[in-house]
């Protein structure tokens, strides 16, 4: 998809150059995370790609395309841009900033209002509330999503974000860059994602460039650089080769198991039944098998015998996604003072639950395998 043959980049004939001699292929649909020190060229290798900085020498061509012979501003309408501040218009309201480059490529009234409209559900923003409001009106995270729905507003195949989550608290963050892995999963952009933090790094990409002084010092998977570093500058960076940190690549869906559900109208014997024959101590408690009431522990059911279980159920609180590492849970357990998490997809129904046993036992197995 993107191309790089012998790229170079110098700012001045006699310095050292900001980019040396890269090349580099990224694949259609792949997130590949530029990640490194400041300076190290990470941010001016990305804005190359939509020649907002001109390479030096070299190639880089997108579908077998030289970008020399594109248009810039044709170029730039094609390519999805996010930038940390978000960069939104202050001036304008949230429709209208989603729907510049639409307007700018011609295209009708309706179908930009339709595609906004689509967009700011896909951020879970309901237009209703937010199409009319202004940057102003909105919190940090809230402006973030806006910015990356503004990006996709012409459906552009790829994507160039630029430490789009670095000035958010990092609860905030997380949650971000869990709502992006799972609208990248439907939409299946080339992205190419500049951050200086390798932990969002390994937990956001499916390939990882670590770059120096201009150079690639290693390009691989998250698991390649996570269990075989290049050298001592990668293993720093990574803070070492610890098999927790394989806990940052490991997902809720790879471990969690499946909770079955029982009716609010079961009796404590019923339901203690149907947890001896399942492979959980919880079970999920609904309403004329539709509505979601909660749970009920194996505990909670020996402590109210001959009672029914709507009568002591407990509500489901914080959850997980599929896509949330296990490390992010484990810190959810932590901070909430639980050994359970239950694991919620798409609008909001429970898939399964982790719990503090079935992360010892995945990273127990994980040491015994590498």
């Amino acid at each position: 998809m993107i191309k790089f043959e012998k790229v170079v980049k110098r700012y001045n004939d006699k310095d050292q150059p900001a980019v040396d001699e890269l090349d580099l292929h990224i694949g259609k649909g792949e997130i590949c995370m530029l990640v490194g020190p400041s300076g190290c060229g990470k941010t001016t290798t990305m804005k190359m790609i939509n020649k907002l900085i001109k390479a030096t020498s070299g190639k880089i061509y997108i579908d077998g395309q030289d970008i020399e012979k594109v248009d810039p501003i044709k170029l730039r309408l094609d390519i999805g841009y996010v930038i940390q501040d978000t960069g939104l218009f202050p001036h304008m309201t949230i429709a209208e900033n989603i729907a510049t480059v639409p307007q700018e490529k011609g295209w009708d009234r309706n179908k930009i209002r339709n595609r906004v409209d689509e967009l700011l559900e896909l951020m879970d923003l309901d237009p209703e509330n937010f199409r009319d409001k202004k940057p102003k009106d909105l919190s940090g995270g809230q402006k973030q999503r806006v910015g990356v729905a503004r990006a996709l507003a012409a459906d552009p195949p790829i994507m160039l974000m630029d430490e789009p989550f670095g000035a958010l608290d990092p609860i905030t963050r997380g949650k971000l860059q869990d709502e992006f892995l799972r609208i990248q999963e439907k939409i299946g952009k080339t992205i190419v994602f500049v951050t200086h933090d390798i932990d969002e790094a390994l937990k956001m990409g499916d390939k990882i460039v670590v770059m120096r002084d201009g150079k690639v010092v290693q390009f691989g998977s998250p698991t390649e650089i996570l269990s075989e570093p290049a050298d001592d500058f990668v293993s720093e960076l990574i803070g070492g080769n610890s098999n927790l940190k394989m806990m940052k690549l490991m997902k809720c869906k790879d471990i969690m198991r499946e909770i079955p559900y029982v009716e609010a109208t079961t009796t404590t014997e019923q339901a203690l039944k149907v947890i001896k024959e399942s492979d959980v101590n919880n079970l999920l408690v609904t309403e004329h098998g539709q509505k979601l009431l909660g749970y009920v522990s194996i505990g909670m059911l020996y402590r109210n015998e001959n009672k029914i279980v709507g009568d002591f159920v407990r509500p489901i609180g914080e959850t997980a996604t599929p896509k949330t590492t296990l490390q992010d849970v484990l810190s959810d357990m932590f901070a909430l003072g639980r050994k359970t998490i239950f694991v919620s997809g798409m609008k909001g129904r429970v898939d399964g639950i982790v719990t503090m046993d079935d992360l010892l036992k995945a990273v127990r197995d994980d040491d015994q395998t590498s």
